[in-house]
């Protein structure tokens, strides 16, 4: 009984990527915040319950295979879950080693693209046996007690599985409330390996470069402090273009209609506890819109209340109002907190048409002089490539970013960046309204494009430069990689700031001779 293990969870990082200044390099290195929390939810249960990081155990053990962690251990039953797209390639093939080695061990995966996608990997990969859909911590529970009592699997909600070769399709019943949210930690970190490792060196922005040591990519490729994904709540109201998490998107796979937000209590001893074993600064994504103006405007007093003083990477989606950045600068402490802004485009118009929760240029500076008022450090993120923008729009984004550098003095990062198709995404979903030709429609083009030979966004524009030739996907891909280089590149030695392009390819340059030509 010492060795029986009632449910393994295992994070599969994306293990091969290549890009120029990083080498060869791992991403999807943090672990879904719903993962932690299951994982406690289980163990409160008196299931014996743990948790393994294959990127840890590749950089600690030199392994990227579950294998011999499993070896001498009874184990019932392995969650992997599939919530980034990237991970689909190394996913399957870690499922599949498992399932080679241990054919009674049930594996089931979640998240969202394994729930988008649940029917396809159950009719493709029989290493995979079910799949949860949507929210998971119910269905846990059930799977775990029927496995327990030996019974069957027929009334667990939201589940797709395997019975004697047919593939069954249980109702989609269960929507987590925000109760649910509020019943586990999502903190619990004594249930992973290596927990030391993944607290202080598994940060932002989120690359582990595999050539230099844990050193460098602390230096190179982290924010400094340790930072936790903070979970707010699920769902949300808008609906931007390239967005897999968006209300449409939700509905299709949570079957969840309005947000879910935790309680402010509960978020206050969630980051409590994380203090307490060892982070610095939590990473906020959720930003709904009006709701989430009104959530924090909740939260914060009691954050200062309970003189709880910490730093923040909060993402807002919206444009921040001038009393939410003085409830912000007067909770957190400003140096190392960051507020993060993504315009998209510099044109207007590109910007209306893609991003639910939009705004003009005028508003967008109006809203940085605000911040930088209040000692405020403002991060910016640019798309490149979405729909109804041309290559003709992007010296408008030029143009917008050295106005910004002119006028603001609070400016970290400003970042360019082509962004993937994301399965579930509006213009995944109807590519035919947005003009592009995607790439990527089932399970099985993510998972080969998440291959170490894959790697393409999964869609392009034909016109994108309108008067000239029509583009491949190869052709737009390589326009925008080129201008992304010549225009936008802001690499910088300290990943709290950018360079102007000229500087950053000259260090874009120096890490590609650091890492000796690591091509992959």
């Amino acid at each position: 009984m010492g060795n029986t293990l009632d449910l393994l969870f295992i994070h599969v990082p994306k293990f091969s990527s290549y890009y120029r200044p990083y080498g060869r390099y791992m991403t999807v290195n943090f672990i879904p915040m719903g993962m932690l929390a299951l994982a406690d939810l289980a163990s409160q249960a008196g299931y014996r319950t743990e948790v393994l990081h294959l990127g840890l155990e590749w950089i600690e053990q030199g392994s990227f295979s579950p294998l011999p962690y499993m070896k001498g251990k009874n184990v019932k039953v392995v969650a992997i879950p599939l919530h980034f797209h990237p991970q689909s390639f190394d996913v399957m093939k870690i499922a599949g080693e498992i399932k080679g080695e241990y054919k009674d061990v049930f594996i089931f995966s979640g998240g969202y693209t394994a729930s988008f996608f649940h029917k396809e990997i159950l009719s493709s990969f029989p290493q995979i046996d079910a799949v949860i859909r949507g929210d998971a911590e119910i269905p846990l529970m059930a799977i775990l007690r029927a496995f327990k009592e030996k019974k069957g699997l027929e009334e667990v909600p939201n589940l797709t599985w395997r019975e004697n070769g047919e593939i069954r399709i249980n109702p989609l019943t269960y929507v987590a409330s925000e109760k649910d949210l509020d019943r586990s930690s999502y903190t619990n970190l004594s249930l992973l390996k290596d927990k030391e490792t993944y607290i202080q060196h598994m940060g932002m922005p989120f690359v582990w470069a595999k050539g230099v040591s844990k050193q460098e990519n602390r230096k190179y490729f982290h924010l400094g402090h340790p930072i936790l994904p903070l979970n707010i709540g699920r769902g949300c109201t808008g609906n931007c273009t390239w967005c897999g998490g968006g209300s449409e998107s939700q509905q299709i796979i949570n079957g969840r209609k309005k947000v879910a937000f935790r309680s402010p209590e509960a978020v206050m001893n969630s980051m409590a506890e994380a203090m307490e074993i060892g982070y610095e600064m939590f990473n906020i994504a959720f930003d709904p819109g009006k709701e989430g103006e009104k959530y924090y405007g909740g939260l914060f007093p009691l954050l200062r209340k309970n003189h709880l003083r910490t730093r923040v990477y909060f993402e807002s989606f919206s444009l921040p109002t001038e009393t939410f950045l003085e409830e912000f600068a007067k909770t957190f402490i400003l140096d190392g907190s960051i507020l993060a802004l993504s315009p998209e485009s510099g044109d207007e118009s590109v910007r209306h048409r893609n991003k639910t929760f939009s705004y003009s240029n005028n508003e967008l500076m109006k809203a940085i002089s605000a911040a930088e008022r209040l000692g405020i450090r403002v991060d910016l993120f640019f798309s490149m490539g979405v729909p109804g923008e041309r290559y003709n729009d992007l010296p408008k984004t030029v143009s917008l970013q050295r106005e910004l550098r002119r006028r603001f003095k609070n400016l970290g990062r400003i970042w360019s960046s082509p962004i993937s198709l994301e399965p579930g995404s509006p213009w995944h979903l109807h590519p035919e309204e947005f003009g592009i030709v995607s790439t990527k429609k089932s399970f099985l083009d993510f998972y080969h494009g998440s291959s170490p030979e894959g790697g393409r966004l999964g869609y392009y524009i034909p016109n994108y430069q309108d008067d000239r030739k029509e583009l491949d996907e190869k052709g737009f891909e390589a326009v925008l990689r080129e201008t992304k280089c010549r225009e936008f590149c802001s690499l910088h030695p300290n990943p709290t700031k950018a360079s102007h392009p000229f500087w950053g390819r000259l260090f874009c340059r120096y890490m590609s001779w650091r890492l000796k030509g690591d091509h992959g």
